[in-house]
């Protein structure tokens, strides 16, 4: 997707005298970059309308749609068709887990255009190069098409076989499409002040210290291109997406727009947390004799918990200063606050839980990581 104001982050780092055994993981700073693009929110930002309670995909904030509304009244948009619509896509979106692989998609596609265009024909047939019609089953010949658009009609249809999944393709499309030009654009534009402050909030952190702390996991993830995307669609959590093309290794990450100093911290433990997930995922233990749907339930939320963990322990050994606000963080988003480290540790254990085999893996990984 086209990309917006960049910063190309170089800052010369002494290896073995900061990160110890990974020092020697060849990885140039340069690869990092942080970005913003509006293209890139405005899917998320359809995508947080739906609400997916206790679900660590769920990108619903109530603070965030208020807002949305406050700003097309603000802006004299009124109600656009995804507000009109939100109740069946709702019921869809719950209903059929696969959908969730929106989240992903927007980094499988080249722009915001194809995308689209790719949801709203997903019943194009490449074979006979003709698209089924809802007028008494009647097939149409060949849309124009972008040149990327097949390529992501096959990815779409591979991961949406039900009619109803396609159903909903079609209209988060044609919502998304009417959303963009008739409020998100404008809303940007609107706000682009307010967004380059947020860009220059967590460049400051950065700076000072960001690329420090993430800089051995971003070598560890062995990405070749390394994209940090700031978005004031997330509130509380964000998106790490590993795209492989051929040999390559492309990390998308998309983390918060902060709007003060301390929410540049939060957005920055974002990152780090799905920069983890990178080095982690492969490491946890799960109960290989639960069903199949729970065990890919299972899996992720290990999974998440032990990201958590295995950042919770890093910041700890090697850069204390961030081991309670890192912990403040985390229990926030739990709902659950406390005041002493010793209390904040006990609470972190039991928001998020880890079994003992996980545990134990997390724990030597880390200790031979610095």
């Amino acid at each position: 997707m086209k990309t917006y104001p960049s910063i190309v982050v170089f800052i010369v780092l002494i290896h073995a005298a900061i990160f110890g055994n990974f020092a020697s993981a060849v990885f140039d700073p340069k690869r990092i970059q942080i970005l913003m693009n509006p293209d890139l929110d405005v899917i998320y930002h359809t995508l947080a309308h739906l609400d997916l309670p206790d679900d660590v995909l769920n990108l619903f904030s109530e603070s965030y749609i208020k807002e949305i509304r406050q700003a097309k009244e603000d802006l004299e948009v009124g109600a656009t068709r995804l507000d009109h619509e939100l109740a069946v896509l709702q019921q869809r979106y719950r209903k059929y887990p696969r959908l969730r692989f929106l989240n992903q998609a927007p980094f499988m596609a080249d722009d915001l255009s194809s995308f689209k265009q790719a949801l709203a024909l997903i019943d194009y047939n490449d074979r006979t190069r003709t698209m089924r019609s809802s007028n008494k089953g009647k097939r149409e010949k060949k849309p124009l098409m972008f040149y990327n658009s097949q390529r992501l009609i096959t990815l779409f249809r591979n991961k949406f076989p039900a009619k109803e999944e396609r159903a909903f393709a079609k209209q988060f499309a044609h919502c998304l499409e009417e959303e963009n030009s008739r409020f998100y654009k404008l809303y940007r534009e609107a706000r682009d002040e307010w967004d380059q402050q947020g860009m220059e909030l967590f460049k400051g952190f950065w700076k000072r210290q960001g690329l420090r702390i993430l800089w051995p996991w971003a070598a560890n993830c062995g990405a070749k291109q390394f994209k940090i995307f700031l978005s004031p669609v997330m509130h509380k959590n964000g998106r790490g997406v590993l795209v492989v093309k051929g040999q390559d290794r492309l990390f998308h990450v998309v983390v918060p727009l902060p709007t003060s100093k301390q929410e540049a911290i939060h957005s920055f433990f974002v990152l780090l947390q799905e920069t983890i997930h990178q080095s982690t995922d492969n490491l946890v233990v799960v109960n290989v004799l639960s069903r199949p749907a729970d065990l890919n339930t299972q899996t992720v939320g290990v999974r998440e918990n032990a990201a958590y963990h295995a950042g919770y322990l890093y910041l700890k050994t090697r850069f204390p200063k961030y081991r309670r606000p890192y912990l403040s963080f985390l229990l926030k988003l739990a709902s659950k606050e406390a005041s002493s480290v010793d209390i904040l540790e006990g609470l972190f254990a039991q928001s998020y839980p880890l079994n003992e085999a996980s545990k134990r893996q997390i724990n030597t990984f880390i200790s031979d990581f610095h």
